[in-house]
């Protein structure tokens, strides 16, 4: 799972590199950086000068080249806090409940309780530490910017479709797919993460012939939860969020 999940960063780069690249071939001053910096094309989008002399050509086709690779690497280092940081290391743990799950089952052999408890506590240090990284800029842009992005670009995309330029409409749907799996990814992810490490806890005290000592200790232990500011991610989160987009969508589509 985790390895499709990196796939579609390392898809979605070199898409955009080709989706600007289009775009300012049909319209050499379309949004601005390099054009302007070159002198080219003017504030109002007008072309200074014509593609008639072989200078500008190249001159032209050099700033397309880099307008699109700045994009591509702007969108390659977001791509990287956002999935190879943030929905990667939640994977990761969750893999780690899974192995630990696995522990506790008898067919493949069990490891001691005492074991399995130092273990868990071990990921809830992890589990401090991703909180206390990620909590406070990373996972709020995500739960709470992706959305935004999602209900306007969508909105724009299906009331104004016949309005937009041909060489920028796959901008839109490729925005509100980007947005719209990042985010269901995630919060699944996060959801999951809470809801694995409390059944874990409970199968562990649903064991025959625990001493109470370990039973005091496994009721010590807290379910580990994604942190989004002073709150946490629940189960549900996912749908709940897209519910709302598509909700408020069309509303925007009725207004």
């Amino acid at each position: 799972m985790l390895r499709k999940v990196l796939l579609y960063p390392h898809f979605m780069c070199p898409a955009l590199f080709f989706i600007r690249g289009r775009r300012l071939l049909a319209n050499h001053c379309n949004p601005p950086i390099f054009g302007y910096f070159l002198g080219y094309c003017s504030s109002c989008g007008e072309q200074l000068f014509s593609l008639d002399t072989a200078i500008w050509k190249c001159i032209k086709t050099m700033a397309i080249f880099a307008d699109s690779f700045h994009w591509t690497i702007s969108a390659s280092k977001g791509f990287f806090f956002l999935f190879n940081v943030t929905i990667i290391s939640t994977g990761c743990m969750l893999d780690y409940l899974d192995i630990l799950n696995r522990m506790s089952d008898t067919a493949t052999g069990r490891i001691s309780l005492i074991k399995r408890i130092k273990l868990y506590r071990c990921l809830q240090v992890l589990e401090k530490q991703m909180n206390h990284a990620l909590s406070k800029r990373i996972i709020p842009v995500l739960v709470i910017q992706a959305p935004m992005m999602q209900i306007i670009v969508s909105f724009v995309f299906i009331k104004l479709a016949s309005s937009l330029p041909s060489e920028g409409f796959l901008s839109y749907p490729f925005i509100i797919i980007m947005v719209g799996s990042s985010c269901m990814i995630f919060e699944t992810f996060a959801a999951q993460f809470g809801e694995k490490s409390t059944n874990l806890c409970h199968n562990w005290l649903m064991e025959k012939g625990i001493a109470k000592v370990n039973v005091k200790r496994i009721r010590s232990l807290q379910s580990m939860r994604i942190k989004v500011g002073s709150n946490f991610i629940d189960g549900g989160t996912a749908l709940v969020t897209q519910d709302f987009c598509l909700n408020q969508t069309v509303s925007l589509l009725l207004m």
